[in-house]
Parts: structure tokens; sequence; C-alpha cells
């Protein structure tokens, strides 16, 4: 994906960040907890480490609460013993038959509940997600003597009473539902976008509610994985080892900070989510070849480990890079440090190259321009990252986490040749400490803090030699602007009575941009966040939230020092304040049956400050210094539906459907508006759904899923100057629907060891619908033509 710089860089491919970043990577599955697996473990671990790992977020945690009653008189029981399967995490009831278990790791639980007298009451399948209370309430019946059986109550309700946040999440059994085009298989925006709020623009990128793409905050179990130069994603995105995918479209919480579109929180498996070894081969048309290898488990003295790795080659044909060899590897070790103790280790890295048809013959090295033997144009993306967390356990209701880590994040794009015509190289190293306090005072209020402060080392190099040629003066510049970001929140999550629920959150936010050539500067900010929630019934939710989000303005834009003077009247240095939105949503969520539930959500947002490009003159743009500003402002408004049905009778799926309207004075950063005239942006898609059908028997699985789009908007030119130019997007590329099949068949044996086949094809009937059209009316962009891949996954 090729950025054009300033006037004319051209836009990456999907895969790639704004910044040019790629990303690709994958996901299989795992078994078996011997020796053996814990060695090969360990060495993978050492390996990621050797040659730096960039430290991430981890030990994320979960809370499950709940209130216990007799079945028969209603009466609150206390003394109950609760346990939390397959953990040391067990309570009791107080007098009030209430109950709390703070810090359990984000996955899927029994909870059992015991006490004399009574039959023990056991409630299956219990979601936790970092972050989030899970309510698990019992009634307990009186035991009769010669049975004291386990009594398994009904499942567990399909909507979370207790989350105000807009939250959607997918976990990796639904990931093989959507398999799409090479470019977004084991892919954040191949997942994303399949629910409500998201929508891809031509290139694949989602955006979250109408707002820019480098306006998303992408977490890696919690810890932020944008890099300060572009404020784009700093990895690959890829999803190897993802357990789940918390997608927040609105209302997010205050520790969620610098992202003002939107959140996309992967949480890694652990061994106990994910025992045992798998390792998946792919093959298919467009030369993909590939494979996946997972391995997790729990030793004996309580090492829980887990590690992934994809590596995946394609030549991804039509598309703007013809060929990518991409490699992802991820590890997570919990090791219990005492009863009260934990220590995590979540370490990764990855890297992608994507090449170009064209072809350059020199490069830039030490010595400036240099000629070399011919070689593609490419961009080439590597990441590391490394954090340890220390998880200590105060009281069955208290908590604390403290995460030292490190992550860093590479670029560069070699395509000096005439057909892309410009080189640019970044790199980012962010160095962080985070402290997160949660205490379940009392069944009123869970009050959580914390605190990160994050140190960024940030590079950027680009010239573009065709301007020396065409203006006498080489276009070279620097943007070596380093960061220091600390914030600050606190928040107190309320049940106000049995129906209401309450949140009231601050956030406080503060950047110092220390610059090369100019005097230092620094932005700060208060972030307020309020929501509420009734519950109507036991199956029906409203809810509805007020936030104010903030995100601080990318390094490359606050200061740039230029080789020649020349070019210093473009994009000077600047005094920037941070981007805001202002964002209110409703929501009804209603569990219609046993199996299906129904969440719609209103939304309307208000953006200001939005960084754009103008004259410090506008009277004089012949002579004016061309500037960035927080002139931009926008709106969006719009409506989300989410309808599920969980898996029973071989059956299950969802329907997801957006309905947007978002306008702003630009859709681009480097774009001159005029104040006040807004227009579509780039990425406004009127109707955008997804259907997504399972039906899994007898060792077969069939999914299909089918999306729709009703178009992009885009706008023509005459190319006559004497006549009015078109409202900026007022035209709209025609509606599209893309369906894919993907099949699965269990194989037990045979000339085939134990595993799984699978088949996908997407794009099933071969659509080569515009995504995009250009001033000309002609497409800049279709829809990837008909994939097919064969998959073979081998279990141990």
């Amino acid at each position: 994906m090729v950025y054009k710089y300033s006037y004319q860089v051209c836009r990456p491919p999907a895969g790639i960040s704004p910044l040019g970043h790629i990303k690709k990577v994958g996901a299989c599955k795992l078994r078996s907890s011997t020796a053996i697996p814990v060695a090969v473990a360990l060495v993978l671990a050492l390996l990621m480490t050797a040659g730096i790992i960039t430290p991430v977020r981890g030990g994320t945690t979960g809370i499950i609460s709940g209130t216990i009653t007799d079945s028969e008189t209603g009466q609150k029981l206390a003394g109950v013993n609760v346990i939390v399967e397959g953990t040391d995490l067990t309570t009791v009831t107080d007098e009030n038959g209430y109950y709390v278990i703070t810090n359990v790791p984000p996955g899927d639980y029994a909870v059992t509940a015991s006490l004399i007298g009574y039959s023990d009451v056991r409630m299956e399948k219990v979601s936790v997600l970092m972050d989030v209370v899970a309510s698990v309430g019992f009634e307990m019946a009186t035991a009769v003597a010669e049975e004291e059986e386990v009594i398994v109550t009904e499942a567990k309700p399909m909507i979370q009473r207790d989350v105000v946040p807009t939250m959607y999440v997918m976990d990796h059994t639904q990931e093989p539902m959507v398999r799409n085009q090479p470019n977004l298989l084991y892919q954040t925006p191949g997942i994303v976008a399949t629910q409500p709020g998201v929508v891809a623009d031509e290139g694949g990128y989602p955006h979250i509610r109408g707002g820019r793409a480098n306006q998303v905050g992408y977490l890696l179990d919690g810890i932020l994985i944008t890099e300060p130069v572009t404020n784009g994603f700093g990895t690959n995105i890829v999803t190897v080892g993802m357990d789940k995918m918390e997608i927040f479209t609105g209302g997010y919480r205050p520790e969620y900070g610098n992202a003002i579109s939107g959140v996309f929180n992967q949480l890694v498996k652990t061994g106990r989510t994910a025992p045992g070894a798998s390792l998946e081969f792919l093959g298919g048309s467009e030369s993909l070849r590939g494979n996946y290898s997972q391995l997790g488990g729990v030793t004996e003295k309580g090492l829980d480990y887990y590690v992934g790795a994809f590596l995946w080659h394609s030549g991804l044909e039509g598309l703007q890079f013809n060929e990518v060899d991409c490699s992802d590897t991820i590890g997570k070790f919990n090791y219990p440090a005492g009863r009260k103790d934990k220590l995590t280790l979540l370490v990764g890295n990855g890297s992608a190259k994507y090449q170009f048809p064209s072809v350059h013959t020199q490069t830039y090295g030490p010595d400036g321009l240099q000629a070399i033997s011919p070689e593609r144009d490419h961009n080439h993306q590597s990441h590391v990252f490394t954090a340890l967390t220390w998880n200590h356990t105060i009281s069955p209701s208290s908590f604390f986490t403290l995460r030292p880590y490190y992550f860093r994040s590479r670029n560069k794009v070699d395509a000096i040749s005439d057909d892309i015509g410009f080189w640019w190289e970044t790199e980012s190293g962010t160095t962080g400490l985070q402290f997160d306090y949660t205490n379940q005072i009392s069944a009123q209020h869970l009050l959580k803090a914390g605190a990160v402060r994050m140190a960024g080392d940030n590079k950027y190099w680009v010239t573009v030699p065709i301007y020396a040629t065409l203006y006498g003066a080489d276009y070279e510049y620097t943007a070596d602007t380093d960061t220091v970001q600390t914030g600050l929140y606190v928040q107190d999550q309320m049940r106000l009575s049995p129906r209401w629920g309450a949140e009231a959150g601050l956030r406080y936010d503060r950047m110092h941009y220390d610059k090369v050539a100019n005097p230092d500067t620094s932005e700060s900010q208060l972030s307020p966040r309020l929501g509420l929630s009734y519950a109507v019934d036991p199956r029906t939710n409203l809810r509805c939230s007020y936030g104010k989000m903030i995100q601080f303005v990318y390094t490359q834009a606050v200061e740039r020092n230029y080789t020649d003077p020349m070019w210093s009247f473009y994009y000077p240095n600047a005094d920037l304040k941070p981007e805001t939105c202002t964002q209110y949503d409703l929501g009804w969520e209603r569990q219609v049956s046993d199996d299906y539930s129904l969440q719609v959500t209103p939304f309307y947002r208000k953006f200001k400050d939005l960084l754009q490009t103008t004259y410090l003159d506008p009277s004089n743009p012949e002579t004016s210094l061309v500037i960035f500003d927080n002139l931009g402002g926008g709106t969006s408004k719009g409506i989300e539906l989410l309808v599920k049905k969980r898996a029973s009778n071989n059956w299950s799926g969802w329907l997801s459907y957006t309905y947007s309207s978002a306008k702003a004075e630009s859709s681009s950063d480097r774009e001159f508006i005029t104040p006040g005239v807004s227009h579509y942006v780039d990425w406004d898609q009127r109707h955008t759904a997804v259907v997504v059908l399972n039906y899994m028997k007898n060792g077969w699985t069939h999914s299909l899923m089918a999306e729709y789009g009703s178009g992009l908007p885009y706008n023509l030119d005459d190319g006559d100057p004497d006549t009015p130019a078109e409202t900026p997007n007022s035209r709209r590329v025609a509606s599209h629907v893309v369906v894919n099949l993907n099949v699965a068949r269990e194989v037990k044996g045979g000339w085939l060891p134990q595993g799984e086949m699978r088949l996908s094809i997407a794009n099933l009937f071969n659509t080569g619908a515009a995504l995009d059209r250009g001033p000309d009316g002609q497409p800049t962009a279709r829809m990837p033509g008909r994939f097919v891949s064969l998959g073979y996954t081998r279990h141990f």
C-alpha cells in the first residue's frame, strides 16, 4: 500500500496502514501440555525476543459477580461457596447474598455455587471479557436428601445488562465463518467489517461511525499499538493468537484514550483457552501459500503458555501491489508467583513486504542516492513488542496491575521508480508504564483508576527525487519529534437499583512534543464519560452514553525540517490542539427468544478541531505559507443493528446492518477546505449489511457470508475551468453484493491424520463491481475477483 505523498502519493492497498503499514497473518488451534510442547514454547519465546521484542500489555481481566437467592422464598443466601471452575478463584456470598470475583482472565468458564442443604447450581459458558462485569445470579433449590445432584442452569442470557458502551464481540470460533480474500485472511479488517458501525473504504480500511481511518485505537490485550508518527497502527494487525475481538463503536470507558473514532481490542489466547497443538496448511489461487501453527498448554507447576505463528505469501493479482510476504509470531506466558500474584509475559514480532510491479535502479543509503542492481519497488514493515505484567490480588474484590512495556514499529517505502517516485522511512519506539487499580467497593460501586506514561522516540525521513528536477530544489525533510504522553483516569460503575445502572468517568491526557529545531510544546485535555442503563425486564435492556474523546495530532504534522529551505513554506512548525469528538448514543437490547437477540443503537457524533491544510494568509494564496491547522469539523449519525443467533439445532450466525451519514469539510487532512462547507466523506456508505449463516452437522460445517454495500461517493470533474466544479462526493458508485462460501469437514482418520479440511471461495459469483471512481468517472478500485483456497489443519 503506497501512500501518495502530500499532493499525490497513491493510496496504500488494503493490508497497509495510512502510513503505508502492512497488515497480515493468521490463526489455528492447539492441543496438549506435555514437556515437549513446553520446551518448544519456551524456545519460540526466546526466538521472538532475540533481536528486540516490543512490550505489550497482557494479563487483562474481567469480573464475575451476582446475587444468590432461595428459589422458593427469594431469601438472599449468605455463605454460599462460589467457584470459577478451572481456576483457583473462589469466594463466598455476604449477608445480602452478593458475591464478586475480580481479576478473572478473559475466557469462557463454568461457575458453580454450593451451600449445605441446597443442590449445587452450575452456570456454563460464562463469557468473561476485559473490563466487563459478567453478571451471574443463581436461584438455589433445597436439596432432597437422596439426590444431591448438580443442577445445570439454563444458558446464560445473550445480553449484557452491565455493559453501557456499545460493544460487539467476536471470538476465534467465528473467524472461519468469515474467511475472505487473501489480503483479509487472519486480518483485523476482515473481522471487524462484519460488525455494525464499521464501514470499509475502497481500500479495505475500517472506519467507525464516520471517523477517519487513523482515528481508531488498535489494542492488543489492552495496550495501544498505534504509533505517534502518523497515528496509524504499528503492527501488521493480524489476528494470530486471537481469542476474542472486542469492538467498541461508542461510549467506551475512560481507560481508552487517544482515539476518537472507536477501539479494536484483540485478546490473546492462553494455554487454558487453547490447549494442545495444531498446524494449518493453506494454498489457493493467486499463488497463495501459508501455514499457521499454534501450541498451548499448562504445566504441572502452573505455567500457562501459548505460542502462535503465521507465515503467508500471495501474488494478489489485480491489486496495486502484486506480491506479498508476511510473517507474525505471538507468545503469551502466565506464571503464578504465589496465591495472590501472577506474572504475564506477552511478546511478539512481525514483518511484511509488499512488492509492486515497477522497478527501480537506485535507492538511498548513508551517502544519499546511489545506484543498485534492479529491484522492485516495495514497502517493508516490521514490529516487535514486549510487555511484562505483574498482577496482584489484594482481596477477592480488589487488585492492581503494573505493566512495563516496549513497542517498536518500522516502515520503509523504497519506491523511487518513475511509476511511484518517492522514498521514506519511519521508526517509532515507545517505552511505557501502566498502572491499573480495580475495587468492587460494594454491590453498588465498582471503582477503577489508572495511569499510563508513554515515551516515544520517533523518526521520519522522506524524499521525492522528481521534485528536484521539477522545482530545482531537493524535496527532503525529517520529522523527528519525540513525544511523552501521560494519561490518568478514574471511573465509577454504579448499580443504583436492581434495574438502574450508571457510569461516570473522567480522563486527563497530556502530550509533550520534543521538537528538533523549534520550541517544545505541550497539549492537554479532559475527557468526561457518562452512561446510564435500565433493565426493563430480565431480557430487555436500555442504555445511553455521552462522551468526549480526544486524539493528539501525529508528530509528522507537528514539525518538519527541510534540507532545502525552498520547501519551508510547506507545513512549517505548528502548535496543534488535539482533535475531539463528542458522541451520543442510545441502545435497546432484547433477547427475543432463547437463542436470538436483537440490538439497535442510534448514534450521533460531532467532530471538532480536525487536522486540515490551509493557507496562513488566505487572502494571498500565491505567497502564503501552507500550514496544518485545527480547522476541520464534521458530523455523523446513523443506526447500528445486530441480530444474533447462538448455536442451537446445528445453526448459528448473525445479521449486521449499519445506516450511516457522515459529513465533514474534508475527508483528508491534506486537503484544503472552505470553513463551514461540508460534504460527504469518502467512506460514507449509506447502507452496509453482512449476513453470516453457519450450519454444522455430522462433522461438516457450512458457512455462507453475504456482504452488501450501497456504494461509496465520488465526484466528476469535467476539466473545464470556466464551469463550476461539482460538489465533492456528490455522486455514488453502484451498490454491490458479494457472497463468500466456506465448507469444512472433520477428518477422523484414514489417509489423513486427525484434523480438518476446509474449502473457501471468496466472491463466489466473481462480482467485479466498481468500489470507487475517479474524477473522470473511470473505476479506481474494484471488488477483487473470485478467490479459491484449500486448507488442512492437523491437530496433535
